[in-house]
């Protein structure tokens, strides 16, 4: 994709390294989502998990990579 074709916030994060923390909340998931989707120049999509549940930090990821992308 050319930058003279880029919007405003795709142009913003063009080759930018994003940390995101409650990535697998409700609200993370739509961001996370619209991200991967909308800016294809993301340099990184770094998200912190933690364990929660019975489930380590691990086991939570994995999930997560199973879940479905509307």
């Amino acid at each position: 994709m050319a930058s003279s074709k880029l919007n405003s916030v795709q142009e913003f994060y063009k080759d930018k390294s994003i940390f995101i923390t409650g990535g697998s909340g409700f609200m993370g998931k739509v961001l996370i989502e619209k991200l991967l989707y909308s800016c294809s120049d993301l340099k990184e999509l770094i998200i912190l998990m933690r364990p929660k549940k019975n489930k380590t930090a691990k086991q939570r990821v994995e999930d997560f990579s199973k879940l479905p992308v509307s």
